[in-house]
């Protein structure tokens, strides 16, 4: 009990921090939080969730270490933008695999990279060279993205993928009490031992043979 209030204190403290940047002696302690969060979230859309808002918080932290006059912080903080656009899309299709409806997650990629492309497209040129490969690879993801995004959003429009969670999701098909369980065929009294004649006798078998 105890290390779960913990737990919760520093989540609350950390929304009432300000703002860590890179930059920042404290910002690993941020990153840390995001990391354990994802850990603890088991839903793949909430954890779709996360991604995109954590990939929305990366390209953020592009655009101020860059006013900052830092681009050295550029590189990383992208590779990381990267990493987190492409956890959406893959938490997003083992939500479809589950059967789960996934138009939501997939629309909020789609608008959140749609945006993200224009914010990239437009820091190319406020940085210096040896920044704008980083830039532009982001781009070519964040395109990808909304790409996968558009066409799986697509294919359920046209009715070629379920938009519905389909009955019993959360337990999968097959998967909780089989059939006949508690007595697994063949466990139990073999046969032929103190077992009463005619028990089991097939219909139309007569007492004592085999006809």
């Amino acid at each position: 009990m105890t290390v779960i209030c913990m737990f919760l204190a520093s989540i609350a403290f950390a929304q009432n921090e300000p703002e860590r940047l890179p930059d920042d002696p404290l910002y690993q302690a941020k990153r840390k939080m995001e990391t354990a969060k994802l850990k603890a979230t088991f839903d793949p859309l909430e954890k779709a969730d996360l991604y995109t808002k954590y990939a929305k918080e990366r390209l953020k932290e592009v655009k101020t270490m860059i006013s900052k006059g830092k681009p050295e912080f550029v590189n990383d903080l992208l590779k990381d933008y990267e990493k987190y656009i492409s956890g959406a899309m893959g938490q997003i299709n083992k939500a479809q695999a589950q059967g789960y409806d996934v138009s939501e997650a997939l629309e909020a990629v789609e608008r959140s990279t749609k945006k993200h492309i224009e914010v990239l497209s437009d820091l190319v040129g406020k940085v210096p060279e040896e920044a704008r490969s980083a830039i532009r690879h982001a781009i070519e993801v964040s395109k990808t993205g909304r790409n996968t995004a558009l066409g799986i959003l697509r294919k359920i429009q046209r009715g070629e993928l379920p938009t519905s969670k389909p009955e019993g999701i959360g337990m999968p098909k097959g998967i909780g009490i089989p059939e006949s369980i508690g007595k697994p065929e063949g466990i139990g009294k073999p046969e032929g031992v103190d077992k009463p004649e005619g028990v089991g006798r097939p219909k139309g078998v007569p007492v004592g043979g085999r006809g």
